[in-house]
């Protein structure tokens, strides 16, 4: 066995990374084939499949009621008059999932069809065993009812008592049918979905209940002993688990080494499962969770933790060898496997060997557990000189770097000089490593540590006692052996028969699951549903007009047959073959793959695999960036430094004496201490000589180490890499502060003239200078705030803030960077847009289009730095002007407000709810709120209750407005009148998203807020293959799979588009609209279809949630209001209120699916990437290649001088 092994675990810990990919890809297969053997196992199959049973109804006084069978029996054996039987039949005939076809469903020809040509099973025509409404045969057609077209739509068919089943007979002999290109299968529709067919992550939840439910059934007969015994069990596995936790605590893990065996354990009971399917071993559910415990105990994870032991006990594991070399991870491991890897095998090996006993046992329920932890010992021995060798290769590594990072951390507090002569010179705060740690040098433990030590144990216990450790045997393999006897003894005896089959199969029958009186009766099929009573209905008034008179009818509804159907293709035969082998392949190959990724348990294990992916790709990295940390390791040693060539560090150190001073002390980090060796003769010196000498010929020196600040700051010599010059400050102020050189006066002077100088405050502050007005800023006479209120000159403050600002930022580079602040008008912005100004953020300002939007044309103007999106939309806007351009329709205005309100009781909150919602509430309520504002309109209020708050969401017209404002201040007079007639109420919040604003929300997507825009347009074929470069057909299937179906499978609440928020958002900022608000105003569904044949693109637009307004806000800024004037809509409209807002919010529907038709269409086409790399990523824009200094310079002070007049260069464009 150890000669399999033994090679195998050489190719593992020499390839790590690969064996654990590798293992982790296998569970994965054996995972998915444990999952099918679930999906189709006859454990979890229903044990009563639900089958409808034919309803019975009688016709009297026109109304239809529920009789039993025997009544129908009555009339159809003895009629008498003036009650007549029938038969109804109801096909169903639904569109296959693979149809490809938007239209719905006309089961009209079929109908037909069925009706006139099918034969029954005795060759007889439907017209001859159908009923006739008021029997009279001549005059009258069969009763036929056929429902709307639609998705799936049905057949009714009437027939004499009888008769039915023959004619059912020939409907399913034929099982296909063909008529007018549309394929029908018979028995094809909806029937009970098996696990086998459940997708996501239902099946799950469907097996696992179904493995409950029946485990509790059968634990609630159980026998006493039985569940005492399974109880044990259970409580024997946890401890297992914490002793495992507690071992690697001891070890010096406290999470990956237990994580790393408890992996391995799960992948081999992974692999375990499907061998034992293949080597035909019986696995009952019910018994195999009653045996896990035991399985769990009888495995353990004793054997990996004594391999880790022998790991983490190897002299070389953080310590150099005898050349100054460490020694590779993967020969540790080897090595500690030759030590212990004999005892493990033999411990396997007795284990299985006794448990072969029981398999041989004949003992029912015995040797079917015993097989199964016979091969889970087995495959817990592979993976632990597998997988479990290359994982502890991969906590040797990383606790090499974790341990030079240490070291390279306490390089400054510890260290070792070594002299001229040789001698080390050790720290104060370096040990002596040969001296033991006695109890006084360790640190006093406070009560939480102490706690902590008592009750898990001490972080690395086991690491203290060295190679001792290795000899302490375990004696839990032992004990193991001696429970697996035991347990043996005990189900041979018969003493306990826990998992056994025939005592469960015993208990099973005198305690059955389902008792006859427990047994549900299938349902009968539902005549109260719309679509059988409209078929009712019609066959009432269908009688009643032939025979004039009210009859009496008793009908029997059968259960509804389905047919699926399918359109058929009408390509060209060599075009399908190329669907058929191109189209299908790619789409079931997505499809095996989306179920792959979908998976609930894959997906976890994905993720998993990605984050310790990322985690150790960083650990492995910062060891990187530590300087070749497994060199430096190299000169850890007991006693100073071990050099391999000393006229090689000679020569080196006289290399570097050449540039620097020389430097006869060389710092070495402190480290651990390592293999105890025989130390060197020390050389002797002088008793008179100092420690360190300065001016000592560095010829006697052995060796520097390495450091990597020399390293960086030759390097960052030697390589002259050219950087831009200093940008030249751009504020025109700064010159003018610098060439003034006022003189500033005292503190206690500019307090005077503050608060003694004339009124108002501004005249006094007119004779400070700006750094005068700071100086009483930073001393707390003035508020930074209030600058604008005091000054009267908005641009001053401005430049006064900046100032304060950045002197007492880190930095200090706000008042001399490239921030604008002259020439803007902040008068508009004080009071209404911002506080605290320090200046204005410009952004680019784009035109798309124009676009034709209502016949007529509007350019698109979009405030954007994301390259291409102007681009895309100018591309969308040609593509819909040449179709006629874009039609909108505007379906509800309506901004909301939803405050929350507490009431001392339900009662009371549904009571003002229901008054709320009557009309004199309404009437009180609306008449309060548009009180406030000529523009509020209340539009309708929405009440909702939870608990005992109450949620009312107020939904207003607001004019031009966007209308928060308007609308909170008259809801705050709405609540006023409310709580009139609710004196008990309490208002919590004015908004308690219940409006929702700045948040999505399904309620914004269905009720709507601000302005619902609709928007339509057709894009001729051509233009799509010329402009868009791609078809009507492809751009139809990626906005399907993309916007609708993926943004389905994602959860997402309208975000059904490709990229609505770029569009709105950058027209937004262009036109003064609150950015904040695109979360819910980016709501937004496109659709695309084909029409005229498929020659042409419809594609439409639906946006509920537009919130926009060309009044206040943003609106009133300069650059913004001149937006809304080249568009038209600038201010209120002056004639009808809401109309410009209603334009813009027109125009932002029109934009968004010019924006969308462009990307789409690049998606479609494979463009995008390539449109981004020519217009998102200019030369000019590219920074130049730098290398940031590692170190940074050493500076006697963190200030920033500033910089004088004058001496600041320009910026050099050329230099680059």
């Amino acid at each position: 066995m150890r000669a399999l092994l033994r090679p195998l675990s050489t190719h593992t810990v020499f390839s790590p990374i690969e064996t654990i990919v590798t293992v982790f890809v296998l569970a994965t297969l054996a995972y998915f084939h444990i999952l099918s053997g679930i999906k189709h196992s006859s454990f979890f199959e229903s044990p009563h499949p639900p089958a409808l049973r034919p309803a019975y109804a009688r016709l009297t006084n026109g109304e239809w009621v529920a009789v039993p069978q025997q009544d129908w029996m009555e009339a159809w054996k003895h009629p008498r008059d003036g009650v007549e039987a029938l038969e109804l039949q109801q096909i169903v005939f639904t569109l296959s999932d693979k149809a490809q076809t938007a239209s719905p469903l006309d089961a009209s020809a079929v109908a037909q069809h069925l009706v006139s040509e099918l034969p029954s099973l005795t060759g007889k025509a439907y017209p001859s065993l159908c009923h006739y409404a008021g029997s009279n045969v001549s005059s009258v057609a069969c009763f036929t009812s056929v429902s709307e077209p639609g998705a799936s739509t049905a057949l009714t068919l009437s027939f004499k008592p009888g008769t039915r089943e023959d004619w059912m007979a020939g409907l399913k002999r034929e099982k296909t049918l063909i008529v007018d290109g549309v394929k029908y299968e018979v028995d094809a529709g909806k029937r009970q979905e098996s696990i086998g067919e459940m997708k996501s992550s239902k099946w799950v939840a469907y097996a696992l209940s179904a493995l409950v439910l029946r485990f509790w059934e059968l634990a609630k007969k159980a026998d006493s002993l039985d569940i005492l015994v399974v109880l044990t069990g259970y409580i024997l596995m946890h401890v297992t688990f914490i002793r495992l936790f507690l071992s690697s605590r001891a070890l010096g893990s406290n999470f990956w080494l237990s994580t790393g065996i408890f992996s391995s354990a799960i992948i081999s009971f992974l692999f375990t499962l499907p061998l034992c399917r293949s080597l035909d071993i019986p696995l009952d559910p019910i018994a195999l969770t009653e045996a896990l415990p035991f399985l769990v105990c009888t495995v353990g994870f004793d054997k990996p933790l004594r391999l880790a032991r022998a790991v983490m006990a190897h002299p070389h594991m953080l310590k150099p060898q005898e050349d100054g070399r460490m020694k590779p991870a993967g020969e540790v491991i080897l090595e500690a496997l030759d030590r212990v890897g004999n005892v493990i095998l033999r411990d396997y090996a007795l284990e299985i060997a006794v448990l072969f006993v029981g398999v041989n046992s004949r003992v029912g329920g015995l040797k079917e557990f015993c097989a199964v932890a016979a091969v889970a010992l087995a495959m817990d021995c592979v993976m632990t000189f597998t997988l479990y060798t290359a994982v502890l290769t991969v906590m040797v590594e990383v606790r090499r770097i974790k341990k030079v990072r240490e070291m390279n951390r306490s390089r400054t507090s510890s260290v070792t000089a070594v002299t001229a002569n040789g001698t080390a010179v050790r720290g104060a705060m370096t040990r002596p490593s040969g001296r033991a740690e006695t109890p006084a040098d360790q640190e006093p433990k406070n009560l939480r540590e102490r706690v902590s030590a008592s009750v898990i144990g001490v972080k690395g216990s086991l690491l203290k006692d060295g190679p001792r450790m290795q000899e302490v045997e375990n004696p839990m393999a032992r004990l193991k052996l001696l429970l697996i006897a035991s347990f043996l003894t005990l189900h041979i005896l018969n003493f306990c028969t826990t998992l056994t089959p025939a005592t469960t199969n015993a208990r099973h029958q005198r305690h059955p699951l389902r008792s006859a009186q427990e047994v549900v009766p299938p349902p009968r099929v539902d005549i109260t549903s719309p679509a059988i009573a409209s078929v009712l209905a019609n066959l009432a008034v269908s009688e009643q007009a032939q025979t004039g008179e009210p009859v009496e009818l008793i009908v029997k509804f059968a259960p509804p047959v389905y047919v699926r159907a399918t359109p058929l293709a009408t390509t060209t035969p060599g075009h399908a073959a190329a669907n058929a082998g191109t189209g299908e392949a790619i789409e079931n190959f997505m499809s095996s793959w989306s179920s792959l990724v979908g998976d609930p348990v894959v997906s976890k294990w994905i993720v998993a695999l990605l984050a310790v992916s990322v985690a150790l790709n960083g650990y492995l990295l910062k060891g990187i960036a530590a300087g070749s940390g497994l060199s430096t390791m190299r000169a850890v040693r007991t006693q100073g430094v071990r050099f391999r060539s000393r006229a090689r560090s000679i020569k080196l150190l006289a290399d570097e004496s050449e540039e620097h001073a020389p430097a006869p002390v060389v710092m070495m980090a402190s480290a651990a201490p390592a293999v105890a060796l025989p130390e060197p003769a020390p050389i002797k010196e002088p008793e008179s000589a100092p420690v360190v000498q300065q001016h000592q010929p560095p010829s006697s020196v052995l060796s520097h180490p390495l450091n990597l600040e020399t390293v960086d700051r030759k390097l960052q010599e030697r390589l002259p890499i050219r950087s831009p010059a200093p940008v030249e400050p751009r504020t025109p102020e700064t010159p003018d502060m610098h060439a003034q050189q006022m003189e500033i006066r005292s503190l206690a002077e500019c307090v005077d003239i503050f608060e003694n100088g004339p009124r108002p405050v501004s005249v006094a502050l007119q004779m400070l200078n700006d750094e005068e007005v700071i100086l009483l800023a930073q001393t707390g006479k003035i508020a930074p705030y209030a600058l604008e209120k005091l000054l009267g000159d908005f641009e001053r403050a401005v430049r006064i803030r900046r100032a304060l600002i950045s002197r007492a930022s880190r930095t200090k580079t706000l008042e001399t960077s490239l921030i604008p602040m002259k020439d803007y008008d902040y008068s508009r912005v004080m009071g209404a847009c911002c506080e605290n100004v320090i200046g204005y953020m410009p952004l680019p300002l784009g035109i798309a289009g124009p676009l034709k939007i209502d016949g007529l044309m509007y350019p698109i103007p979009m405030a954007t730095a994301e390259g291409t999106l102007v681009a895309s939309a100018s591309r969308g806007c040609k593509a819909l002007n040449a179709g006629g351009g874009v039609t909108t329709v505007l379906t509800y205005d309506g901004m909301t407000r939803g405050p929350a309100i507490d009431f001392p009781s339900i009662v009371r909150a549904a009571e003002a709810k229901a008054w709320i919602e009557s009309e004199e509430g309404y009437a009180i309520i609306k008449e309060a709120f548009e009180s406030t504002s000529r523009f509020a309109r209340l539009q309708k209020i929405k009440c909702a209750l939870a608990g005992r708050t109450l949620f009312v969401r107020f939904a207003t017209r607001t004019g031009d407005a966007m209308g928060m404002n308007m609308i909170s201040k008259a809801t705050e007079k709405a609540l006023e009148v409310l709580g009139r007639e609710f004196p008990e109420m309490v208002v919590l919040c004015l908004s308690g998203n219940y409006c929702t604003d700045k948040k999505p929300a399904a309620i914004n997507w269905i009720e709507g807020r601000g302005k619902s825009i609709v928007a339509e347009a057709v894009i001729p074929g051509k233009v799509v293959k010329s402009v868009l470069k791609t078809t009507v057909e492809s751009l139809c299937n990626v906005n399907t799979k993309k916007n609708l179906i993926g943004s389905a499978m994602a959860g997402s609440v309208g975000g059904f588009n490709a990229h609505a928020a770029n569009i709105l958002t950058a027209v937004y900022l262009a036109t003064g609209q609150d950015p904040a608000q695109n979360v819910e105003s980016s709501n937004c569904m496109t659709l695309m279809e084909p029409t005229n044949n498929g020659e042409d693109l419809l594609m439409t637009v639906s946006m509920p949630c537009i919130e926009v307004g060309t009044v206040g806000g943003g609106t009133i800024l300069a650059p913004q209001q001149a937006v809304l004037e080249m568009l038209g809509v600038m201010g209120a409209h002056p004639t009808n209120p809401g109309q410009n807002a209603q334009q813009l919010a027109r125009i932002v529907a029109a934009a968004v699916m010019a924006g969308e038709l462009s990307l789409m269409s690049a998606l479609a086409a494979g463009h995008l990437v390539r449109a981004h790399l020519a217009h998102n990523r200019s030369q000019l824009n590219t920074p130049m290649p730098s290398r940031p200094q590692t170190p940074g310079p050493e500076e006697t002070s963190h200030s920033i001088p500033p910089v004088p007049a004058g001496q600041a260069k320009p910026y050099n464009v050329e230099s680059k």
